[in-house]
């Protein structure tokens, strides 16, 4: 009885993902250094990875491709902002109105 409560739930979870971590950490021990460098190649991580057609991103991911419609968003979620990348340059200030912005977040 006392497994079923919904707490015990999320801790029993957490030692399941453990568990699993400690097993692919042995398992991954064990592979030779040759083999899991050729295993690192195809992953390709050091291509950049296209967002949209023409709109290469960053390098170091794996891209999952999905219908476009398995989830539909009315904004974009990636801001662009010209100009220079160096950190002592600001941030240029967003338009558009605070009290619409509150509800977005």
């Amino acid at each position: 009885v006392k497994w079923c409560v919904p707490g015990n739930l999320y801790v029993m979870v957490g030692y399941a993902r453990l568990n699993r971590g400690s097993i692919i950490v042995t398992t991954i021990s064990g592979v030779s250094a040759k083999r899991w460098d050729r295993f690192l190649a195809t992953l390709k991580l050091d291509e950049r990875l296209e967002f949209n057609e023409g709109d290469i991103g960053l390098a170091g991911g794996m891209q999952v491709l999905e219908p476009s419609n398995a989830n539909p968003t009315t904004v974009d979620a990636i801001r662009r902002f010209g100009g220079s990348t160096s950190a002592t340059v600001p941030w240029p200030e967003e338009e558009g109105n605070d009290e619409d912005d509150k509800f977005e977040r």
